[in-house]
């Protein structure tokens, strides 16, 4: 290695055979030279990693009892898949950010701003990708002032889908809410009472509809 270091004019082809025979003598093993002659990984296979008993019944097997074999082949196929596995290019922007993040994600986000919603109705289902542009500001206008007026109403139109004229909602007395929508959109709120009553109005608090 010191050969490596020094101001002797030497070729790269050597300091490389030099640095090999230096980690060869260090590590004592041959699978690290991947530059003089194939690497000992390069000759695995699924059935390289099994004894031959295994190999035999595996192949022998007419009642599909042998799975260990099918198992871990298409574990590693995945794991080294380019697309999917561990060698995956992965944009953790569309795994972490909402408005980025795939479909698949979003009922997993939704139980976790909302735990326990009963996503089976479609009336829940059909709103989780309003979840994206709900949780821009979710934290500002409605976490972390959850149980008001304003933050009940930026739900509802953020996530219900209503526009912001459509929907007024306001402090009757200490007890009651009341929550005001046009004609138009009656039927649809009726729809996600269930919803509100459970996951966002506070306990205790009446509610009460009114069409504008």
């Amino acid at each position: 290695m010191i050969v490596l270091y020094s101001n002797q004019k030497i070729e790269l082809q050597t300091k490389a055979q030099l640095a090999a025979e230096s980690c060869f003598t260090v590590l004592g093993s041959d699978f690290r030279d991947t530059i003089l002659k194939p690497w000992f990984g390069d000759l695995l296979t699924v059935q390289s990693l099994f004894p031959e008993w295994i190999l035999n019944s595996y192949e022998n097997d007419t009642t599909n009892s042998v799975t260990v074999i099918p198992i871990i082949k298409n574990y590693l196929r995945w794991l080294f898949s380019q697309d999917y596995g561990y060698g995956a290019q992965l944009n953790w922007e569309n795994i972490r950010v909402p408005l980025y993040m795939h479909s698949i994600f979003l009922e997993a986000l939704f139980d976790f701003y909302f735990p326990n919603a009963n996503l089976s109705s479609s009336q829940l289902s059909s709103i989780l990708p309003n979840l994206r542009t709900f949780s821009v500001k979710a934290d500002e206008n409605y976490f972390n002032i959850k149980g008001t007026t304003p933050a009940i109403k930026y739900l509802i139109c953020a996530l219900l889908g209503f526009g912001i004229t459509e929907v007024y909602v306001t402090t009757t007395t200490y007890s009651n809410i009341q929550i005001s929508v046009t004609s138009s959109k009656y039927n649809t709120l009726q729809n996600y009472k269930t919803f509100l009553e459970q996951h966002v109005i506070p306990a205790g608090i009446v509610i009460d509809y009114k069409v504008i």
